[in-house]
């Protein structure tokens, strides 16, 4: 027998979680191999367009939130000890190309996993896309992290990339 002080609680709990989850719902728009492209709205309600992959517990996401003049890469793992909030050097290399410094930052996804974000400025976007759809693969380094490098496979990023860039497009006219 359940008691009703415990019986409320579960209640008020799963109400809470029901209306949680209620404003984080992106779907899925296109699904190529390992890579999604996805759209909707984020956990406050913000829309947000993007393409990821998890491949052995990690984590790759290229990110447009409505209303920001940038795109967020989002990066993490099971394994990652990077604290939120720590600034970390990262260099991303597509295939044979020139390789693309930033400076992350430490975070918590949702699912309470840690990881690093970094965005890629608005007029950068055309060359960081033609990379990511045309390349075989991707080489993140985090230098004096003590994390691993990372070779992330590319294929099925430009199918899926297409139905990203039209969720982008439709957030910026507004409809």
């Amino acid at each position: 027998m359940v008691k009703s002080g415990a019986f409320a609680a579960a209640a008020g709990l799963a109400v809470w979680l029901a209306g949680t989850i209620a404003h984080a719902e992106t779907s899925t728009l296109a699904r190529s191999g390992e890579w999604a492209a996805f759209g909707g709205t984020t956990t406050s309600g913000r829309p947000v367009c993007g393409v990821s992959s998890t491949v052995d517990d990690r984590y790759f996401g290229l990110k447009f939130f409505s209303g920001l003049q940038t795109f967020t890469i989002q990066v993490g793992g099971k394994e990652w000890t990077t604290e939120k909030g720590v600034k970390q050097k990262v260099i991303a290399r597509f295939d044979s190309n020139s390789p693309w410094n930033a400076t992350a930052t430490g975070m918590r996804f949702n699912d309470g996993d840690l990881g690093l974000e970094f965005d890629i400025a608005r007029n950068e976007l055309d060359k960081f896309m033609s990379e990511f759809r045309g390349g075989r693969q991707l080489l993140m380094r985090f230098p004096g992290s003590g994390m691993g490098d990372w070779l992330v496979s590319l294929i099925g990023t430009n199918s899926v990339s297409s139905e990203f860039e039209r969720c982008v497009r439709r957030l910026r006219s507004g409809s």
